[in-house]
């Protein structure tokens, strides 16, 4: 796969993470998620609109194929459609992260958003998407998983993918979208310019 520049997004629920790769959209980047290959799998299975645990089972069984089994799946969705730039957003394990970095070496940068829990839940509320849980209860069941609390090695671990993000490729989103713009325009300029 021949890209230019590969950039990973890791990041807890909500934290943002779509709001970086629509910019990255709009400056022509390539983007796939890591849910994309799995929500082909869960269609391939008669699964038409998926709960979020059933894509964390889904997902949970394609990293026991190899922990960077959907990164590599949704680099090759993006290397399909012939994008030079492209960004794969959900990293959600540490192996992951490691796949793309094997395969991309110097070409791959990795990005991670995070913000605190109320503030993420009271996102999870106000975009009312397919799958997410509308009560505290069933937020804080669903982000434990995706945190890994409770998850096998090959489960989903976004604390450990977080873990190795650079501290400047790091964001605490807890404030306005107008500084959250600024900071993903400061970090694409020093990305872009080492492309």
């Amino acid at each position: 796969m021949q890209f230019d520049i590969v950039i990973g997004v890791t990041g807890l629920l909500a934290a943002g993470k779509d709001v970086l790769t629509d910019r990255l959209k709009e400056l022509g980047f390539g983007v796939k998620r890591t849910s994309d290959p799995i929500r082909t799998v869960a269609a391939d299975r008669g699964i038409v609109q998926p709960t979020r645990e059933q894509l964390q089972d889904i997902g949970n069984w394609g990293r026991q194929q190899g922990l960077g089994f959907w990164a590599i799946e949704a680099a090759r969705l993006l290397a399909k459609e012939g994008h030079t730039r492209v960004a794969i957003n959900g990293l959600r394990h540490s192996g992951e992260v490691e796949a793309l970095r094997k395969e991309f070496g110097d070409r791959f940068v990795l990005v991670g958003i995070e913000a605190p829990t109320w503030v993420r839940f009271q996102r999870i509320i106000g975009r009312n998407r397919s799958g997410d849980s509308l009560d505290i209860e069933g937020f804080l069941k669903m982000d434990d998983r995706d945190r890994g609390i409770g998850e096998p090695w090959d489960g989903q671990r976004v604390d450990l993918a977080m873990a190795c993000v650079p501290q400047e490729n790091r964001f605490c989103n807890d404030g306005t979208l107008e500084a959250y713009h600024e900071w993903i325009e400061a970090v694409l300029q020093r990305v872009m310019a080492k492309a």
